[in-house]
């Protein structure tokens, strides 16, 4: 409880802070902003918006290439590097995009937008946060996801004004000079571990440091890890499937909730209007996720993110509009929640020390999982032409990551906590 009193610390904030903007950019750039961007260039380029639509995929796919030589440079510079570097790259990416000559050229611009984003997001602020606040992940993480929702909230808008007054080609450089700027000002400020400014994790105190934390560096690696024994170590895949899963139905369900809004009933309007509500709830909802894993533990944050999401979905799938109305609040709810565990869960059973070496073989196939929500709900919708077909499946992952969870055995190789728990 000492150590939530004293907070995050002026430094732990501008880490959280800049990360924050990295998540914004995410749900700016590559996610909901596709919204604004798709039919900008597709006119531009005097190409069917499909087509453009089409590369955002193959980008995506991409992108975990983009994250396995993320989580190589990872151990080697260290994440801050990576971080702000991968910030840099879709800033630059960003402004190529709207400026585009052809649809190669822009699918080349995408998979630096999108692979950068993510393995910005989630190797190299991932790590830092383990690094930084090993035992505060969940509350960090909490911080950190709100990016996204603002980034839909906030950003989506104010493109919406840039391109319709400036055009997509200038309205691109102003978005992405600044996000080149603010990875820069990263890559001077940063530092890899509390360590470097002569701190400690979680903001504790020295005392306390060496009285409850591994002594090791974080770099270290006392368990020996490599690719292999990490693809052989069942809480990998267990960390894995569990999170990928909730990730893939977190994406599955955003990119056609407009869609299956329309499918119930709504209009566009209210159906489009739904997402801007969805996403002020997830601001809410990501501060209350973060106070219940500090309260409960990353585990029990873990099966309540589960059952929610099969209830939301059983919900939604009824079609009785009461009961789709509180699916989309759950749903709302839920928006940080997944991203969130899916640092915080490999986070909590790995730990700070080794972290990186870990996280270079997680997230790439963590990746791979949820990007599978494309495909998805492609091939389920191609075959019922419905929806609630998708959402079937869906709440059937979510069930299984459910039991994932429930078979994790938390802080298994964590090093701080057997260093807390010794006597």
């Amino acid at each position: 409880m000492e150590q939530t009193k004293r907070g995050f610390g002026a430094w732990g904030w501008f880490l959280l802070i800049f990360g924050f903007l990295i998540f914004f950019s995410n749900g700016g750039f590559f996610a909901d902003g596709t919204n604004v961007i798709a039919p900008a260039v597709a006119e531009r380029l005097g190409v069917d918006r499909t087509i453009i639509l089409n590369m955002n995929t193959v980008a995506g796919i991409v992108g975990v290439i983009i994250a396995i030589i993320a989580g190589q440079l990872n151990q080697r510079i260290g994440p801050a590097k990576v971080a702000a570097g991968c910030l840099i790259l879709a800033g630059l990416g960003h402004i190529a995009t709207g400026n585009a000559v052809s649809v190669p050229m822009y699918l080349i611009a995408m998979c630096c937008v999108g692979g950068g984003l993510s393995a910005g997001s989630f190797v190299g602020i991932g790590t830092l946060v383990a690094m930084w606040f090993p035992r505060k992940q969940g509350q960090a993480m909490s911080v950190v996801a709100m990016g996204s929702n603002f980034g839909t909230m906030v950003f989506v808008p104010l493109l919406t004004v840039l391109v319709g007054s400036l055009g997509i080609a200038v309205s691109s450089v102003i978005c992405g000079v600044v996000a080149a700027v603010v990875g820069v000002i990263g890559a001077v400020m940063l530092r890899n571990t509390p360590q470097e400014r002569g701190l400690y994790p979680d903001n504790v105190t020295e005392a306390e440091f060496k009285a409850n934390y591994a002594a090791a560096a974080p770099e270290e690696d006392p368990h020996g890890w490599t690719v292999g024994k990490l693809l052989c170590t069942k809480e990998t895949w267990l960390c894995v499937l569990s999170t990928g899963f909730l990730m893939l139905v977190q994406m599955g369900i955003m990119t056609q909730l407009v869609a299956r809004n329309m499918e119930v009933g709504m209009n566009q309007a209210l159906a489009t209007g739904v997402m801007s509500a969805i996403a002020v709830i997830g601001v809410i909802g990501s501060v209350i996720i973060g106070r219940i894993v500090f309260k409960l533990g990353i585990k029990k944050a873990g099966v309540m993110t589960a059952v929610l999401y099969v209830v939301a979905l059983l919900c939604n799938i009824s079609g009785i509009m009461p009961l789709v109305w509180i699916s989309l609040v759950i749903i709302g709810f839920l928006g940080a929640a997944a991203p969130n565990l899916m640092n915080s869960i490999p986070g909590s059973v790995f730990g700070r020390v080794g972290y990186a070496k870990v996280n270079s073989v997680v997230f790439p196939i963590t990746n791979i999982i949820f990007m599978c929500n494309f495909a998805v709900n492609g091939i389920v919708q191609g075959l019922f032409h419905s929806i609630s077909a998708v959402y079937i499946v869906f709440a059937v992952l979510a069930l299984i990551s459910l039991f994932l969870i429930l078979a994790i055995q938390d802080h298994k190789y964590d090093q701080d906590y057997m260093a807390a728990h010794k006597n």
